[in-house]
């Protein structure tokens, strides 16, 4: 069942928000010397895409050249809210599709950029090497517009899927912490690393479909420091594909006292090719 957040995005008058949902005001000549410096870096370092390295132009918005940007994106599809996968077309203007009709989840909302597959795939599985961070900081600027896009209201708190040492320790970075960071400058959020591993799991992708929810099972409880009685909170992660670590994770939160939790991933597993 959806719960019904209670700050709307684009309703806030000016003179009623709070520090943390002001916009950062920057000196302008601040600004002025900041635009020159990126002007001259782009002349002796021309921008490029990051993922086919052609050429962009200096005036731009995200490092992906058109071409790869419409081949990420691919089919413009319609995502159910309730569990993430497609919906059918005549359900376009329906929150929910007719897969998951009579299944539950702990989650309250979900929020997808992508499918997983082709060149959105591929950009993601690189994202998870910490060379890629930049592509991976590109992507949660998309993944951030999309949540902007769709979210009507605003969580209290964005956290993300943690990742265990051992698996940090292999890859030197937290992708779902590095999409994090774009989507709380987008909302004017705090970020905070509200879960900790409990242990070490396999991984997802190599576990059949019904294994999955007993291998992440007990595997997240949320840090000693933090209270999340009452809040709104969006969780973030690099790919959804059954959605059993965001349930863990939405009900691990629940029982902890959030009053609701939405759910965003990058892309979505769905086995539609």
């Amino acid at each position: 069942m959806y719960v019904a957040m209670t700050t709307k995005i684009e309703s806030i008058p000016s003179n009623q928000r709070s520090p943390s949902q002001e916009a950062p005001r920057f000196n302008p000549s601040i600004r002025k010397i900041f635009d020159v410096g990126r002007l001259y870096l782009d002349l002796i370092y021309p921008p490029s895409c990051l993922i086919c390295s052609g050429e962009l132009p200096n005036l731009r918005s995200i490092d992906l050249c058109s071409s790869c940007l419409d081949a990420m994106q691919g089919d413009n599809r319609h995502w159910c809210r309730k569990c993430g996968m497609p919906k059918e077309p005549h359900r376009a203007d329906k929150r929910t599709c007719t897969q998951c009709a009579k299944q539950s989840f702990a989650f309250d909302d979900v929020i997808i950029w992508g499918q997983y597959q082709g060149v959105l795939r591929e950009a993601v599985i690189a994202g998870k090497k910490q060379f890629h961070e930049p592509l991976t900081m590109t992507m949660g600027r998309l993944l951030a517009d999309r949540i902007a896009e769709e979210q009507v209201v605003l969580p209290d708190v964005i956290t993300f899927v943690p990742s265990h040492w051992r698996r940090r320790f292999g890859r030197r970075t937290v992708p779902s912490a590095t999409l994090a960071k774009p989507v709380g400058r987008r909302l004017r959020r705090p970020v905070k690393q509200i879960l900790r591993p409990v242990r070490a799991t396999a991984k997802q992708a190599m576990l059949p479909a019904a294994e999955r929810s007993r291998n992440i099972s007990g595997a997240f409880a949320v840090r000693k420091r933090y209270r999340c009685e009452g809040k709104h909170v969006l969780v973030v992660d690099d790919v959804m594909t059954t959605g059993a670590t965001f349930n863990e994770i939405a009900g691990v939160l629940k029982r902890a006292g959030a009053a609701s939790v939405c759910v965003a991933a990058t892309a979505r597993g769905t086995g539609i090719s």
